[in-house]
This record gives C-alpha cells, structure tokens and sequence, in this order.
C-alpha cells in the first residue's frame, strides 16, 4: 500500500487560503476602483460643464432671441424682470407662456432657441478649476471641482500602485488554480473523500500559499494595499496643494479620458496636411511625462515635416514637444541629439530633458567643452550647448546626427553672424532640423524670411513675393509646410485670467527736479529711470513696489519684480532685504541662475525675485509667482511679454496680476503710448503667422528718441528755465 499522505494543519490551511484570498480581493478591488474613478470622474466632469454652461446663459442678454429677427417681445420679457438667457432656460412652454405679452408660439419659440443656445454652450464647453474661488459660480460648483480633483489626485498619484499590483499578480499566474486546489487541506471529510492526486496537490499548494503569505507576495502586496488605502486617505487633505503643483497632469488627464474635449491644435493649417500628420505612428515610449492634445501634434508635425520653424507662444512648452520628438527618433534607432541654445538655459535644458525623458542629456560648454562633446560622441543622448560655444566646436561636429534643436532661434537671424553661420555649417550634418521661438517677427519681415530660408530655401523664396495684406492668406497657406505657431489663447482654455494694471504715480518736486536734470542733459536712460533716480526712500515707484509686495504677502502670493537697469534691481534688493532674491542678471553664471531660482521656487509666500528683463524674461519657468511688477515701460512690447509669460503659462493656477510702474507727466507717457501701438501691429501680424509691411519693428529707434527729448523738453522749459535753456539739443 501507498505510504498515507499526512494532512496539513486544517487551520494553518484554512488561514492560508483565508489570508491571500482576502490580498486578492483587496489586490484587484484596487485594480477595480480605477475604473470607476474613471467613470466617476465623467460623472462629475459633465456636473462640472453643465455648470460652466448655465455660468456663460447668464452673460447672454436676452437680444439672442432676436439674433434670426424671430419677432419675439424682449420688452414682455424685460419687464417680467428677465434679462439674461440663464433665467429662461429651464422654463417649461407653459411657465413662459404665464408672461404677461408672450403667446404660445412665441413661447414655443424662446424655449427652442435657448435650448439650442444651451446645448452649443456645453458642447464647448471646458472645465476650469477655480482653486482661488474668485469667480461668481453655484457653490455646487466648488463641491463638485473637491470631488473631482480628489479623484484625480488618486488616478494620478495611484499609477505606479496599481501597475506594481499588476505586475505582482502577474507574477503568479497559478495563483487561482493554487486557492483551488489547497481546499481539501482545510475540511477533514473534504479530505478523507480526495483521492490521491488532489491531496498531493493540496500538499503542494499548501506549501505554496504559506510562501507566498510568509514571504515577498504577501508582505509587497499588502504593503501595496496600504499605499493605496493611504492614498485615498491623503486625497482629501492634499489635492489642492498637489493640483498647484501640477495642474499640467490634471488637465491633461481630463484630455485622456475625455472629460475635456481638447482644442484644436492644427493653427489653421490646411485639411489634407493635418490628415497627413495626424497619421504619423508618434512613439512616445521613451517620454516619462503625458503631453498636451496640442503638444502630440506638435510633434507629430516637426517629425512628419523633418525641418519646422516652431512659433508656439511662450508658456505652451515646446521643450516638451521637442523631446517628443527626440523620444520618437530614439524609439526609431537614433542615438545622438544636439540642443542649441542661449547659455541662460542650459542648465534648465538638461533638469527639463531628465524630468519628461528617458533620455540622457549633457552639457557640452566651458573650460570642458571639448572632452564633455567626446563624450557625447561615444555615449549619445542629448549634447546641450549654446551659441558662443558652437562657433569654436563646428569643425568637430564631423558626423550625423538624428535631430538639430535651435532653441530662441531669433537669436541667429542675422545672417552674418558668426554663430549664425557656424549654426548653418552645424546644420548640414543633420536631416531633421527644428528651430523653436515665441516671437519670429520680432524686428523685420527679412529675418524671419532667413529663418524659413534656413529649414526650406524654396518657401522662403516665395514668401519674399508676399509682403502685403493681399498676400495674407496665400502666405500662410505657403508657410503651412515648415511653421506652426499656436497662442495661449488657442490651446489653454484652463489658464486663469491675466489681469494687466498700469499705476500712474504723482511723482514728488524732488522727482520732477531730477527728472528734468536728466530731459536737460538728453540722457534718455536716465529719463526712463524717473523716480529711481533718487534716494529709495523718496521715490513714488519704490513706495508703490513696496504696497504691492505687501498686499500680494497677505494673500499668500509671490512676486517678480522686472527692471532693466541694474541700479533699479539694486534699489529693489535693498527696500525689500531678506524678501528679495536675486537679483537674477546676465552676470550671474548659468549654474547661479538656476539655483536663485530654485530657490524663489521653494521659499515661502511673499518673495520676489528680482531680475533684469532681459536675462528673466527668456527660456525659465517661474509659474511659482503669480504677481508681476515692471519699474518702468520696456523698449519693445516683447521683452514685457516674454517677462511676463514667465509666469502666465502652462501649469499656472491662480489669476495672473501684472502691475506697470509708470510716471505721469513724463517719458513713461510717450513710451506706453508708442509700444501700445507697437504690440497692435505686432499681435496682428506675428500671432496670425502673417507677414505685414517690410517695415515693421518691435523696438523704438533712434529718431523717435530724439522727438520724444524734444518734445519733453519743450513741455519742462517753462517749469524748470534754469534747468532746460531754449537753445539746448538732443544729443
């Protein structure tokens, strides 16, 4: 006879199965819960539009009515005490028709017409998270927006939880064979009526699932429950705080599952060449972070066209898109990719390539130029280097590689530069080209000519021949193959409101005095320096600085504070001593830059960072600060719009508060007037992608200078004689 198989411990068994049995359970219960996040997530999201939807029937007058001249009497309506389409939506025919003037077929009519009103308004409708509550919504609305970021929050922060659950049950495929067959070890007649075969399978699993409970599934696995329990936990405390951080995820993750129908992406380009590259197979398996609807697009785009002039406005993150790109070429075999841009933001280059990409990223610039590219050429990975340094390094960039990235490309639209040219000699070893700016038209018509001429010599041709209106919309359809530029506006529909101020100040005796001292001499500088040309405790400027610095503390707010004169940064350090860091100017070395503004980023509510326009205003992001002060009006309207698009960009969640520092009765006059002008012409030519007239600039030049002397002169000859004499000239 066969030896007797001994039967295990019945209760050690039965706790066994009982033990990894519930694991399961809680296992795919978490597994579970992302579906009906999800679906609760849609739930609430379409609460939320229908919100947002009767929010907007409230600022649409009732004349909607009369849009198809339908013959309705606003006046019956009007004097029932209705004024807004909000207030009739809902009603049913019968309700409107107990308005005194309103039959049942003009009844019949309003509730048509607002019903259709109401169903375009949610159709486009988008979800915009309120976390400063600032806006006139329903409370539900408030309540609503908690439950779905909370939601979110574990939907975001839950992946990684979820996808080692995965992978730990996967790591047992048997597992449900093994509760199976351990069964007749945890009953005795169960037992005794088993044949000989389960009760050595019993024996077997047995075996199995006390080491799987004693060993690395059940401590991970239960580990990984408590992580997740704790996570839901953590939701209702932490949401808010992590939606600041990375309100990017949130949004994007409403995209993903549909919540938010995303907006186009395509800037007006023709049918067919969006079919074309919608279609391109974009490999974004080398990406750590999620992109935008926008952002595929745009690097669907660059990598269907191979050469692409890139003019998404600031804040939309087009170092994203160009390490899509870069993912996509990588996945596809390619090894090398070289990052040219301004020395300021090599340093953010590289933290920005490691935080999106599974890719390796080297700075190649300094003392160490030429060993830092030896080892770019043996390893691969992203070489990052600037301008300066590619002029003595071009002749041993001797071989291909997959991607040529010319960040700020406006920096080499002089054609006889020498980094221009040294770019251009770079530029024949490599197949794909993308050059990246958020102002192309920025001076002349001709530069950005050359910028196309360099990714597409025969389009740039053509353009030349399209220098007037006429050729407005000829010339965007010939620019289509080699530009895309997508504004704010276009793409980002979550941004929160940008609220500009301009504080005119009464400047004091001493201050018009020193001013005329300057209009006097014909120092134009010092004229633009009005108010901070005297001591910091008798300036105007200095004592609004100060107001706004303190009222943004109170309301938990941090502060950049803009000027381009060193002086004035100096002045600014010092009224406001340990609150101020920086100040960030171009004689900061890159490393320093980064580490200040590190440094503002984690530092407590109420800092500034103080720094020159035009070292703070390109390549950073510094959406941290939602309060921006300019010491005085800017020389061209794109300095103050890139300045202020440090902060007024993707990833910003609260109001955006710009605060201009102008003097009345002086130059600061002139100057806002001139550049209110300026950023007309320049919005209606550079954001529509069109060329205007061969003249157009961005910058004031010498000859409205001179006017702008005179002029001021002759208004101050009769306050200060002694001062401005009648036979003194602009210099």
């Amino acid at each position: 006879m066969p030896d007797k198989l001994q039967r295990p411990d019945r209760q050690t068994a039965k706790q066994n199965l009982k033990n990894i049995t519930s694991l399961v359970n809680a296992l795919q219960s978490v597994l579970k819960s992302e579906k009906v996040l999800c679906t609760r997530t849609l739930g609430v999201s379409e609460s939320l539009r229908k919100l947002c939807a009767l929010q907007e029937l409230k600022d649409m007058d009732i004349e909607l009515l009369n849009a198809n001249k339908e013959g309705i009497r606003l006046s019956a309506l009007r004097h029932y005490g209705i004024q807004s389409i909000y207030q009739l939506y809902g009603r049913p025919i019968r309700v409107i028709m107990d308005i005194e003037g309103i039959g049942e077929q003009s009844a019949i009519k309003i509730k048509h017409i607002v019903d259709e009103i109401y169903h375009a308004v949610y159709a486009t409708a988008r979800i915009q998270f309120d976390i400063q509550k600032t806006r006139t919504l329903n409370p539900d609305f408030y309540l609503l927006q908690a439950d779905l970021l909370k939601d979110l929050y574990v939907l975001l922060k839950g992946g990684e939880v979820r996808d080692s659950i995965r992978k730990l049950l996967e790591s047992e495929p048997d597992l449900k064979t093994t509760l199976k067959a351990v069964k007749p070890a945890t009953n005795t007649l169960h037992w005794l009526f088993s044949s000989r075969a389960k009760k050595e399978m019993a024996l077997e699993a047995f075996d199995q699932l006390t080491w799987l409970a004693d060993g690395c599934f059940g401590i991970e696995g239960s580990s990984l429950v408590e992580q997740y329990q704790s996570l839901i936990q953590d939701s209702s405390s932490r949401y808010e705080a992590d939606f600041v951080e990375n309100s990017v995820s949130y949004y994007t993750l409403l995209e993903q599952l549909g919540a938010n129908t995303p907006q186009p992406a395509t800037a007006g380009l023709p049918s067919q060449l969006v079919a074309q590259i919608d279609a391109y197979p974009l490999d974004l398996s080398y990406m750590k972070s999620e992109l935008r609807h926008y952002q595929v697009f745009g690097a669907k785009y660059v990598l269907n066209q191979r050469r692409a002039l890139l003019g998404d406005e600031m804040g939309l993150g087009k170092t994203v898109v160009a390490l899509a790109v870069m993912a996509d070429l990588k996945a596809r075999g390619q090894t090398h990719f070289l990052v040219v841009c301004p020395a300021s933001v090599l340093v953010n280059w590289q933290r920005e390539t490691h935080k999106h990409a599974d890719l390796s990223a080297l700075i190649i610039h300094g003392n160490n130029k030429e060993a830092e590219l030896s080892i770019w050429k043996e390893h691969g990975g992203v070489g990052i280097t600037n301008y300066e340094t590619i002029v003595g390094l071009g002749a041993l960039l001797d071989f291909d590689f997959g991607l040529l990235v010319v960040d700020e490309a406006h920096f080499v639209k002089n054609p006889q530069a020498r980094r221009t040219k040294a770019l251009l000699a770079v530029a024949q070893r490599c197949e794909r080209i993308l050059y990246m700016t958020g102002t192309p038209l920025e001076n002349r018509v001709d530069e950005m000519c050359f910028l196309v001429r360099c990714l597409d010599p025969e389009i740039a041709m053509q353009l030349t021949k399209m220098k007037t209106l006429q050729a407005t919309l000829q010339f965007r359809k010939t620019l289509a193959p080699v530009y895309l530029r997508r504004t704010r506006s276009d793409v980002l529909s979550e941004l929160p409101d940008l609220i500009e101020n301009e504080d005119w100040l009464e400047i004091s005796f001493l201050e018009q005095r020193a001013y005329a001292q300057s209009v006097a001499a014909g120092n134009f500088m010092a004229m633009r320096r009005v108010s901070w040309d005297v001591d910091a405790g008798e300036s105007s400027k200095a004592s609004r600085l100060l107001e706004l610095c303190e009222a943004a503390k109170e309301d938990g707010l941090k502060i950049l504070v803009f000027s381009f004169f060193l002086d004035t940064l100096n002045k600014v350090c010092g009224l406001l001593k340990s609150r101020a860091c920086g100040p960030l100017t171009g004689a900061v070395s890159n490393p320093r830059r980064q580490q200040i503004i590190d440094e503002f980023t984690q530092s407590g509510t109420g800092q500034v960072l103080v720094a020159q326009v035009q070292t703070g205003g390109t390549g950073l992001n510094i959406q941290s600060a939602s309060v921006v002060i300019f010491c005085e009006p800017q020389i061209k309207p794109s300095l103050e719009s890139q300045a202020i698009a440090r902060a007024y960009r993707m990833g910003q969640v609260r109001d955006v508060q710009v605060h201009r520092l102008l003097a009345a009765d002086t130059i600061d006059e002139r100057m806002m007037e001139l550049l209110s002008n300026k950023q007309l012409e320049f919005d209606t030519y550079a954001d529509e992608s069109v060329i205007g007239v061969e003249s157009l600039r961005d910058t004031i030049d010498s000859a409205w200078i001179k006017e702008a002397i005179e002029a001021e002169r002759k208004r101050l000859r009769e306050v200060y004689p002694d001062l401005i004499g009648a036979s003194d000239k602009p210099e």
